[in-house]
């Protein structure tokens, strides 16, 4: 953890020596409402810091086209629009297949565009790390819970009252239908289970979690017919998807972008980042 005398600690580099701190995050995050919800825990961090890594990567490529900014917004460090400018520039442009033999052709060489993630039915039952209950931490408290859960001793409906009793600034309970998406790595830990499976607690950021899987759809390639109205659509959003994460790989690449993962764990561990 930085010291007084240290400063912020830097949660982001570009190899021309341009840091990105936790202060800088903090004004981003007062300033981007939009992105506040994703700053829970430190894989969201993470992803709010590329992004702003990001934008000033094509700040810095706007400037050497010369391309102009706004003059009220060039006060700002972290120019979302003027990014958004450059990167529409940047990019290749996606064009729908021009016919339903093309979407079809297309269909047949891109699978991947067509896939459907694994779901799970997910219900939740998440505490700050910190907290304690009936003289438990929140982790071993979940722990008691989990045990008593699988010997029928208990019901999840119960030990979910008792957690929204202490701590209602998320959901509890049930979630509905949630994407399995392998970026996100406290879904990484649902990957293997099974349908009717209790798994946790699972440690995050500065929250701790129990979930269970009332049921599981497993990942799959949807057939021509589902998707042929759709293919077209489909093969541009897939298409420009594609090219904004190449884009990022190349431009992180060109300078030197390294995101300090500890530094972001740090911020969790000493609850530095303001919700």
């Amino acid at each position: 953890m930085a010291s007084a005398t240290e400063g912020p600690a830097t949660l982001a580099t570009l190899a021309n020596g341009e840091k990105i701190t936790e202060e800088d995050l903090s004004e981003q995050l007062a300033r981007r409402v939009d992105l506040r919800g994703s700053a829970r825990n430190s894989w969201g961090v993470e992803n709010v810091l590329r992004e702003m890594a990001m934008t000033r990567t094509l700040m810095h490529e706007g400037e050497k086209m010369g391309e102009a900014r706004q003059e009220d917004r060039k006060h700002l460090r972290f120019d979302d629009a003027y990014a958004l400018t450059i990167l529409k520039k940047m990019s290749p442009a996606c064009e729908a297949p021009a016919d339903v033999v093309a979407a079809r052709k297309y269909y047949d060489e891109h699978p991947e565009a067509f896939q459907v993630p694994p779901m799970a039915r997910l219900s939740r039952v998440m505490l700050p790390k910190d907290m304690v209950l009936e003289g438990e931490p929140a982790g071993g408290w979940l722990l008691m819970q989990a045990q008593a859960i699988a010997s029928g001793a208990k019901k999840l409906d119960e030990v979910v009252r008792q957690a929204e009793a202490v701590y209602k600034l998320d959901p509890q309970g049930d979630l509905g239908w949630v994407t399995m998406v392998e970026e996100i790595p406290i879904l990484r830990a649902l990957a293997g289970a099974q349908q009717g499976e209790l798994v946790g607690p699972v440690p995050e950021g500065d929250f701790v979690y129990l979930f269970y899987l009332a049921a599981k759809r497993e990942g799959r390639t949807l057939a021509w017919d589902e998707v042929a109205a759709s293919a077209s659509k489909r093969a541009v959003i897939f298409c420009r998807e594609q090219s904004n994460k190449q884009l990022q790989e190349q431009m992180f690449k060109k300078y030197g972008v390294v995101i300090n993962q500890p530094a972001i764990r740090e911020l969790f561990k000493n609850k530095k980042v303001k919700q």
